[in-house]
């Protein structure tokens, strides 16, 4: 099976839609902006469920967890079925429609299945990929294998490599951190008002937060420059290169 996309920041400005190839079959899914990771919790409960490692998540399962796919599959065919999991299952069908506009859950046959593609582990590690690194996180774009031994014993490794993650990580964030990641891309381009931005993915903010950072360094050394205070022999440099 090969897969690929065309995700790209430039597509993101027009479009928050990315399609993902597998084989010779597309299928579409949608990034959320940051407003919505601000106004829907249930949203950003979800996504944070689908993403976390397995020893995190593990306790909210009364069956072992071997795969994120594992989180899927079980509440939409197995734990829906009872009343302490019909609200997560009402919310991963509600989600996983809004993520995979045309994705249909086949009961009968345990299976999600999108334009004739049925969505198998491997392809919803690569749509948690895409959420991901939509969401501006540091993700490795998972892997291909030639037999199921070697990808079963490549998530045993990555499952040992996220539980000493989960020990290591102990962070505090701060609360007003994106209001400030706003206002500093506001005040570098000041077309660029709040409500346009937070219609935008986290991706393209950190985008527009390096240059902003970028285009203020560059009016501070093009006055320098203007005033005959530039050191000898530097040039000015524009800050998109």
């Amino acid at each position: 099976m090969e897969l690929k996309d065309n995700f790209s920041l430039s597509r993101l400005f027009i479009t928050k839609d990315v399609t993902i190839f597998v084989d010779n079959k597309t299928f579409n899914i949608r990034l959320k902006p940051i407003k919505d990771w601000y106004e829907d919790n249930e949203w950003n409960s979800t996504y944070h469920l689908w993403t976390a490692p397995l020893n995190k998540i593990q306790p909210l399962y009364v069956i072992p967890l071997k795969s994120q796919w594992d989180k899927i599959t079980l509440i939409l065919f197995q734990l829906g079925a009872y009343d302490k999991y019909r609200s997560i299952y009402t919310t991963f069908v509600k989600y996983l429609s809004e993520i995979i506009p045309e994705i249909e859950i086949d009961m009968s046959n345990k299976q999600l299945i999108v334009n004739g593609i049925t969505i198998t582990e491997e392809i919803w590690e690569y749509i948690l990929y895409i959420l991901q690194y939509g969401q501006g996180e540091k993700v490795t774009k998972p892997l291909t294998f030639d037999s199921e031994e070697a990808r079963q014993f490549y998530l045993a490794q990555k499952a040992n490599e996220e539980r000493i993650a989960a020990i290591r990580q102990n962070k505090q964030g701060d609360a007003d951190a994106m209001a400030k990641i706003l206002l500093s891309i506001t005040y570098a381009f000041p077309s660029m008002t709040i409500d346009y931005l937070i219609n935008q993915t986290m991706a393209q903010i950190q985008w527009l937060q390096k240059h902003a950072a970028g285009a203020m360094s560059y009016e501070v050394n093009a006055q320098a420059f203007a005033a005959g205070n530039m050191k000898k022999g530097k040039k000015l440099e524009f800050f998109i290169k």
